[in-house]
């Protein structure tokens, strides 16, 4: 008897914010940095993929998610020609999820439209607060107002599926104020939310000046409440900072909970792929786990 297939997923990766926030310690990288040439990074993308693909032949994909950085910086034909080079190297299940990162910073009605147009059908937008207070104390480049604009822009375009990202425990936050958010949040009634803690990572800019964050019990404290509010609006937690409503989990996220199959493309994308084999009966099945991971600066990567 065959194991079960494992699912497959792609996560393709952007580099490129308009700035870096001081407590990102992702793979990004400003804007005015320079090197950011879209046509020659998503020729390196599909280059990349194909390469990849090689190593897992005669699979499909059942998801794909783009992060980032700031991927809603790409233009709608960008993400579009970057689809049309997936779905011609690739299959993707006749459900597949696409899901792309939007900043409100970035936001724009008819870039919405045209990634709704090239097949995206999952938008996340990274709020991270609705206080123009802590906005600037993150170095967020949106206002409370955008990111309000952005989610009526997403609606508009004709997305469904809409992620908010929030964080907690901000400098100088109580617990009034991370309910205020959450609350905030849930009357624009989005079908995710993904709700996660500040964490002061090393090699960023809060970590060689740390603001003042809550203390530990303030923190659970915001915490607790915040889930029970969220379980009364009836989403349901089911990974450590993921809500949904009923029907609406994130596929690329349960993949990776899972211990699904993923391919990483992009500056500093990681990917994970299993390969099984006889080894003793058709019944008995060995199996082989590979991890591979991308130069980290673009200009390398979209080199080699």
């Amino acid at each position: 008897m065959n194991p079960a297939p494992i699912p497959l997923a792609l996560y393709v990766h952007f580099p490129w914010c308009v700035r870096k926030c001081p407590y990102c310690d992702f793979n990004s990288h400003a804007l005015d940095d320079g090197g950011f040439d879209e046509r020659r990074y998503i020729d390196a993308l599909l280059a990349d993929l194909e390469t990849e693909l090689a190593r897992s032949p005669g699979r499909s994909l059942a998801s794909v998610f783009f992060g980032g950085g700031t991927p809603s910086l790409l233009s709608g034909a960008g993400v579009e020609r970057l689809l049309q080079g997936i779905r011609s190297l690739v299959p993707l299940c006749a459900d597949a999820e696409i899901t792309l990162e939007a900043n409100p910073g970035t936001r724009d009605a008819s870039r919405f439209s045209a990634y709704r147009h090239a097949g995206v059908n999952r938008l996340s937008i990274g709020v991270q607060s609705f206080d123009d207070g802590a906005l600037g104390a993150l170095g967020r480049i949106h206002s409370a107002r955008d990111a309000i604009d952005a989610f009526a822009l997403a609606q508009e375009a004709g997305f469904e599926d809409i992620n908010l990202d929030l964080m907690y425990g901000l400098p100088g936050q109580s617990r009034e104020k991370a309910l205020d958010d959450l609350r905030l949040a849930l009357t624009l009634d989005p079908t995710h939310v993904s709700w996660y803690q500040l964490t002061i990572e090393p090699n960023t800019y809060f970590h060689k000046h740390t603001p003042v964050l809550p203390e530990s019990d303030q923190l659970w404290d915001i915490q607790t409440h915040c889930q029970s509010v969220l379980a009364e609006h009836g989403y349901d937690q089911y990974e450590i900072s993921a809500y949904s409503k009923p029907g609406r989990r994130c596929l690329h996220n349960v993949n990776y909970w899972q211990f699904g199959d993923y391919i990483g493309i992009g500056a500093g994308a990681h990917g994970k792929l299993t390969s099984v084999h006889d080894k003793l009966s058709s019944e008995q099945h060995g199996f082989e786990v590979r991890r591979r991971w991308k130069h980290r600066q673009p200009q390398q990567y979209i080199e080699q």
